[in-house]
Protein backbone atom coordinates (compact mmCIF):
# COMPACT_ATOMS: atom_id res chain seq x y z
CA UNK A 1 0.00 0.00 0.00
CA UNK A 2 1.27 3.68 -0.53
CA UNK A 3 -0.20 6.69 1.84
CA UNK A 4 -0.32 9.87 -0.06
CA UNK A 5 -0.27 12.40 2.47
CA UNK A 6 1.69 12.36 5.36
CA UNK A 7 3.64 14.25 7.69
CA UNK A 8 6.43 12.28 8.52
CA UNK A 9 9.61 13.70 7.96
CA UNK A 10 11.55 14.67 11.00
CA UNK A 11 11.37 18.82 12.27
CA UNK A 12 10.68 19.84 9.37
CA UNK A 13 6.97 21.13 9.48
CA UNK A 14 4.37 19.73 12.23
CA UNK A 15 4.95 16.17 11.69
CA UNK A 16 7.47 14.33 14.15
CA UNK A 17 9.48 16.76 16.02
CA UNK A 18 12.67 14.24 16.38
CA UNK A 19 14.39 11.09 13.88
CA UNK A 20 13.18 8.94 16.33
CA UNK A 21 9.71 9.26 16.79
CA UNK A 22 9.38 9.60 12.88
CA UNK A 23 11.03 6.09 12.53
CA UNK A 24 8.29 5.12 15.14
CA UNK A 25 5.83 6.10 12.85
CA UNK A 26 8.45 4.20 9.73
CA UNK A 27 7.75 1.27 11.63
CA UNK A 28 4.05 1.23 12.36
CA UNK A 29 4.15 2.15 8.60
CA UNK A 30 5.79 -1.23 8.03
CA UNK A 31 3.40 -3.14 9.83
CA UNK A 32 0.40 -2.02 9.01
CA UNK A 33 1.48 -3.06 5.25
CA UNK A 34 2.55 0.17 3.76
CA UNK A 35 6.06 0.09 1.86
CA UNK A 36 5.57 3.74 -0.27
CA UNK A 37 4.69 6.95 2.05
CA UNK A 38 4.92 10.49 0.16
CA UNK A 39 6.03 12.92 2.22
CA UNK A 40 3.80 15.85 2.06
CA UNK A 41 5.24 19.09 4.51
CA UNK A 42 3.30 21.90 4.45
CA UNK A 43 3.39 24.91 1.62
CA UNK A 44 1.47 27.81 2.76
CA UNK A 45 2.20 31.03 4.20
CA UNK A 46 3.86 30.52 7.55
CA UNK A 47 5.41 27.26 6.57
CA UNK A 48 6.57 27.24 3.32
CA UNK A 49 8.38 24.51 1.83
CA UNK A 50 9.60 24.12 -1.33
CA UNK A 51 11.55 20.99 -3.62
CA UNK A 52 15.01 22.98 -2.23
CA UNK A 53 13.65 22.56 1.13
CA UNK A 54 12.21 18.86 0.78
CA UNK A 55 13.80 16.34 -1.25
CA UNK A 56 17.13 17.11 1.00
CA UNK A 57 15.45 15.83 4.11
CA UNK A 58 13.51 12.72 2.20
CA UNK A 59 17.14 11.68 0.98
CA UNK A 60 17.76 11.94 4.55
CA UNK A 61 15.82 10.42 6.15
CA UNK A 62 15.74 7.29 3.55
CA UNK A 63 19.18 6.69 4.59
CA UNK A 64 18.59 6.30 7.73
CA UNK A 65 15.35 4.00 6.76
CA UNK A 66 17.98 1.86 4.61
CA UNK A 67 20.59 2.40 7.64
CA UNK A 68 18.59 0.29 10.26
CA UNK A 69 16.60 -1.62 7.88
CA UNK A 70 13.26 -0.59 7.98
CA UNK A 71 11.48 -1.40 4.52
CA UNK A 72 9.91 1.89 3.60
CA UNK A 73 10.40 4.02 0.88
CA UNK A 74 9.55 7.60 1.15
CA UNK A 75 8.78 9.69 -1.64
CA UNK A 76 8.74 13.36 -2.13
CA UNK A 77 5.72 15.49 -2.09
CA UNK A 78 4.36 18.55 -0.66
CA UNK A 79 0.76 19.49 -0.03
CA UNK A 80 0.37 22.93 -1.35
CA UNK A 81 -2.04 25.67 0.76
CA UNK A 82 -3.98 27.72 -1.88
CA UNK A 83 -5.73 31.09 -0.69
CA UNK A 84 -4.07 33.35 -3.91
CA UNK A 85 -4.72 31.01 -7.19
CA UNK A 86 -2.43 33.53 -8.73
CA UNK A 87 0.56 33.41 -6.42
CA UNK A 88 -0.06 29.56 -6.89
CA UNK A 89 0.55 30.12 -10.48
CA UNK A 90 3.31 32.05 -10.34
CA UNK A 91 5.00 29.37 -8.39
CA UNK A 92 4.06 26.18 -9.99
CA UNK A 93 5.67 28.35 -13.43
CA UNK A 94 8.56 28.58 -11.43
CA UNK A 95 8.96 24.99 -10.84
CA UNK A 96 9.73 25.43 -7.15
CA UNK A 97 6.72 23.27 -6.02
CA UNK A 98 7.04 19.33 -4.94
CA UNK A 99 4.45 17.60 -6.74
CA UNK A 100 3.55 14.18 -5.42
CA UNK A 101 6.95 12.34 -6.30
CA UNK A 102 8.23 15.49 -7.78
CA UNK A 103 6.86 14.78 -10.58
CA UNK A 104 4.21 15.82 -13.01
CA UNK A 105 1.08 13.58 -12.93
CA UNK A 106 -0.32 14.73 -9.36
CA UNK A 107 -0.18 17.52 -7.06
CA UNK A 108 -1.78 17.62 -3.53
CA UNK A 109 -3.37 21.45 -2.81
CA UNK A 110 -5.53 22.06 0.03
CA UNK A 111 -7.46 24.97 1.04
CA UNK A 112 -7.19 27.13 4.49
CA UNK A 113 -9.93 26.34 7.10
CA UNK A 114 -11.56 29.54 6.78
CA UNK A 115 -14.52 30.37 4.38
CA UNK A 116 -13.38 34.02 3.80
CA UNK A 117 -9.99 32.63 2.23
CA UNK A 118 -11.26 29.94 0.03
CA UNK A 119 -10.42 31.18 -3.63
CA UNK A 120 -13.82 32.11 -5.75
CA UNK A 121 -11.99 30.86 -8.74
CA UNK A 122 -11.05 27.54 -7.58
CA UNK A 123 -12.80 25.86 -10.33
CA UNK A 124 -10.59 27.69 -12.62
CA UNK A 125 -7.24 26.72 -10.90
CA UNK A 126 -8.34 22.99 -11.41
CA UNK A 127 -8.81 23.70 -14.45
CA UNK A 128 -5.79 25.35 -15.38
CA UNK A 129 -3.92 22.87 -13.39
CA UNK A 130 -5.35 19.76 -15.58
CA UNK A 131 -4.50 22.24 -18.79
CA UNK A 132 -0.83 21.96 -17.29
CA UNK A 133 -1.56 18.22 -17.65
CA UNK A 134 -1.34 17.77 -13.97
CA UNK A 135 -4.07 16.30 -11.76
CA UNK A 136 -4.61 18.09 -8.90
CA UNK A 137 -5.72 16.07 -5.76
CA UNK A 138 -7.94 17.87 -2.91
CA UNK A 139 -6.43 17.28 0.70
CA UNK A 140 -9.13 16.49 3.63
CA UNK A 141 -12.07 18.35 2.34
CA UNK A 142 -14.56 16.10 4.22
CA UNK A 143 -12.82 18.35 6.78
CA UNK A 144 -14.17 21.92 5.63
CA UNK A 145 -17.02 22.72 7.39
CA UNK A 146 -17.82 25.24 4.34
CA UNK A 147 -17.25 22.58 2.04
CA UNK A 148 -20.02 20.15 4.13
CA UNK A 149 -22.52 23.30 3.94
CA UNK A 150 -22.31 23.94 0.66
CA UNK A 151 -21.25 20.31 -1.57
CA UNK A 152 -21.71 22.50 -4.34
CA UNK A 153 -18.06 24.28 -3.95
CA UNK A 154 -16.86 20.35 -4.00
CA UNK A 155 -18.83 19.16 -6.80
CA UNK A 156 -17.87 22.05 -8.95
CA UNK A 157 -14.15 21.33 -8.22
CA UNK A 158 -14.26 17.55 -8.95
CA UNK A 159 -16.75 18.28 -12.15
CA UNK A 160 -13.77 20.72 -13.37
CA UNK A 161 -10.79 17.18 -12.98
CA UNK A 162 -10.13 17.39 -9.57
CA UNK A 163 -9.51 14.00 -7.51
CA UNK A 164 -10.04 14.23 -3.99
CA UNK A 165 -8.46 12.81 -0.52
CA UNK A 166 -10.33 11.29 2.18
CA UNK A 167 -8.58 11.11 5.72
CA UNK A 168 -8.60 7.31 7.12
CA UNK A 169 -8.96 8.79 10.67
CA UNK A 170 -11.93 11.01 9.18
CA UNK A 171 -13.70 7.88 8.12
CA UNK A 172 -13.11 6.22 11.61
CA UNK A 173 -14.89 9.63 13.43
CA UNK A 174 -11.41 10.63 14.84
CA UNK A 175 -11.86 13.86 13.77
CA UNK A 176 -15.23 14.01 15.09
CA UNK A 177 -19.00 13.46 13.54
CA UNK A 178 -19.23 15.41 10.80
CA UNK A 179 -16.27 14.81 9.16
CA UNK A 180 -16.91 11.51 9.12
CA UNK A 181 -20.31 11.63 7.44
CA UNK A 182 -18.52 14.03 5.19
CA UNK A 183 -16.44 11.45 4.50
CA UNK A 184 -18.77 8.72 3.84
CA UNK A 185 -20.90 10.95 1.44
CA UNK A 186 -17.98 12.03 -0.61
CA UNK A 187 -16.72 8.56 -0.84
CA UNK A 188 -20.23 7.45 -2.18
CA UNK A 189 -20.77 10.63 -4.44
CA UNK A 190 -17.21 10.61 -5.91
CA UNK A 191 -15.55 7.86 -7.96
CA UNK A 192 -11.94 10.27 -7.94
CA UNK A 193 -10.77 9.37 -4.92
CA UNK A 194 -8.25 8.05 -2.82
CA UNK A 195 -7.66 7.48 0.90
CA UNK A 196 -4.46 8.92 3.12
CA UNK A 197 -3.57 8.73 6.57
CA UNK A 198 -2.49 12.75 6.92
CA UNK A 199 -0.70 11.52 9.98
CA UNK A 200 1.45 14.02 11.87
CA UNK A 201 2.36 11.59 14.52
CA UNK A 202 1.39 8.53 16.28
CA UNK A 203 -1.71 9.47 18.50
CA UNK A 204 -2.36 11.07 14.88
CA UNK A 205 -2.22 7.70 12.60
CA UNK A 206 -4.81 5.09 12.57
CA UNK A 207 -2.50 3.47 9.38
CA UNK A 208 -4.46 2.64 6.07
CA UNK A 209 -5.58 -1.07 6.67
CA UNK A 210 -8.35 0.29 8.99
CA UNK A 211 -9.46 2.59 6.54
CA UNK A 212 -9.48 0.27 3.58
CA UNK A 213 -11.16 -2.22 6.20
CA UNK A 214 -13.76 0.61 7.03
CA UNK A 215 -14.67 0.78 3.09
CA UNK A 216 -15.11 -2.88 2.47
CA UNK A 217 -17.73 -2.73 5.70
CA UNK A 218 -19.92 0.60 4.86
CA UNK A 219 -19.40 0.75 0.85
CA UNK A 220 -18.66 -2.80 -0.21
CA UNK A 221 -15.42 -5.08 -1.95
CA UNK A 222 -16.16 -3.43 -5.43
CA UNK A 223 -15.45 -0.14 -3.68
CA UNK A 224 -12.44 -1.06 -1.59
CA UNK A 225 -10.73 -2.75 -4.88
CA UNK A 226 -11.47 0.66 -6.85
CA UNK A 227 -9.87 2.90 -4.00
CA UNK A 228 -7.15 0.18 -3.52
CA UNK A 229 -6.51 0.37 -7.89
CA UNK A 230 -6.85 4.27 -8.04
CA UNK A 231 -4.01 4.71 -5.67
CA UNK A 232 -1.66 1.67 -7.26
CA UNK A 233 -2.56 3.91 -10.20
CA UNK A 234 -1.01 7.29 -8.85
CA UNK A 235 1.67 5.56 -7.17
CA UNK A 236 2.89 3.92 -10.61
CA UNK A 237 2.13 7.46 -12.10
CA UNK A 238 4.57 9.77 -10.08
CA UNK A 239 8.41 9.62 -10.16
CA UNK A 240 9.61 7.09 -7.58
CA UNK A 241 13.11 8.01 -7.66
CA UNK A 242 14.38 9.37 -4.47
Amino acid sequence: MIDLHCHILPQIDDGPQSMEEALDMARFFVADGVTHVVATPHCHRYVHLLRADIEPAVERFNERLRAIEIPLTILPGSEIQVTNTADFQREFEADVFCHLGDGGAFTLIEFNWKRELFPADAVDLVEWIRGQGMTPILAHPERHDYLSADPALLDAMVDAGAWVQVTVDSLLGNHGLEPSIAADRILRKHVNAVLATDAHNLQRCSGMTPGYDWVREHLGQTRCDDLLRRAASVRSQIDLAV
